[in-house]
């Protein structure tokens, strides 16, 4: 189990090297991102975009080797160029770099040469928040927009997989909302209730509960104030959120304004997508590589 963003780190420096595809490399903060983890011995970069500027930028950071660029300036081609390295399975990770989200993701969806492999592609973002001795995972804030409870079943355990990945082996599942009671007037309080009852009589290897105040799942101090009594109260780990919006906006307030570190990946697919924002930094965009990389070498799956 993974305290920190540093524990990601090591445990990335001792997984196997991953072939990663990068579609538009040609941007400062990207490559400056897959040279640090080129450095770390835990990538070799197939980078697809405009060539010259790639290669600038490669000379730019001291990165000489283990390396191979794909010169192709129409997002499109580039993005079915990565699709069909992930289908003829010579990369385990795809990354988006200077590239729209949507044309990216069309080429995910592509009936043709897609990669999607679940019935549906997820988001899970990682904050180390200073103050908080855990890292919390925070779904979905980047690809679902307004999921029914069923789909979030799916959010839920593509987020619970990406955990076990990482050494978690009773991940703590929070079903965030405003309130803890469940009102008829706040839906995410019925998605709540609809969820914990779908899993109430399940097997399963993880614990969930919900409707919860965000307070209530990340202080027990709030917990025990308010008379919670709950296994995932006060410590839950992943945060599963209603929307888009209120997903976001908890990853972005605890990136820009907690000044937490962060990283995040899109599931769901054959392989691992890191799908960072423009705004990211370098080191965000590294820590999102790192995260790929250990989710899927599996090195720290709970049971190995």
């Amino acid at each position: 189990m993974l305290r920190n963003l540093e524990a990601l780190r090591k445990a990335a420096k001792n997984a196997k090297t991953k072939k990663m595809a990068v579609v538009f490399a040609h941007d400062h903060h990207v490559i400056e991102a897959v040279a640090s983890a080129c450095k770390l011995e835990i990538v070799e970069p197939i980078l697809i975009g405009d060539s010259e500027m790639i290669e600038t930028l490669l000379k730019e950071n001291n990165i000489t080797s283990n390396y191979q660029v794909i010169h192709e300036t129409d997002p499109t081609e580039a993005t079915k160029i990565a699709m069909d390295l992930v289908n003829e399975e010579a990369v385990d990770i795809v990354m988006k770099g200077l590239i729209d989200t949507k044309v990216l993701l069309k080429g995910v969806v592509n009936k043709e040469y897609g990669i999607v492999k679940d019935q549906l592609l997820s988001h899970v973002g990682i904050i180390e928040v200073p103050g908080i001795d855990r890292l919390l995972f925070a779904t979905d804030g980047a690809m679902n927009i307004t999921p029914d409870w069923n789909q979030k079943i799916h959010i839920i355990e593509a987020a619970v997989r990406l955990t076990k990945s990482l050494g978690y082996i009773e991940p703590k599942v929070g079903l965030v909302s405003a309130v803890e009671k469940v009102n008829p007037k706040i839906e995410s309080t019925v998605d709540a209730q609809k969820i914990t009852e779908y899993y109430q009589n399940k097997d399963i290897d993880f614990l969930i509960d919900g409707p919860f105040a965000i307070d209530n799942l990340v202080s027990m101090e709030s917990a025990k104030t308010k008379e919670i009594h709950s296994p995932v109260a006060g410590v839950c780990d992943i945060f599963v959120f209603h929307n888009l919006d209120g997903g976001n906006i908890f990853y972005k307030t605890c990136a820009f304004v907690a000044m937490g570190k962060s990283a995040g990946i899109v599931l769901g697919a054959k392989v691992p997508i890191v799908l960072t924002s423009r705004a990211d930094t370098a080191d965000a965009k590294l820590n999102s590589i790192l995260l790929a990389v250990v989710n899927k070498d599996g090195l720290l799956a709970a049971g190995h």
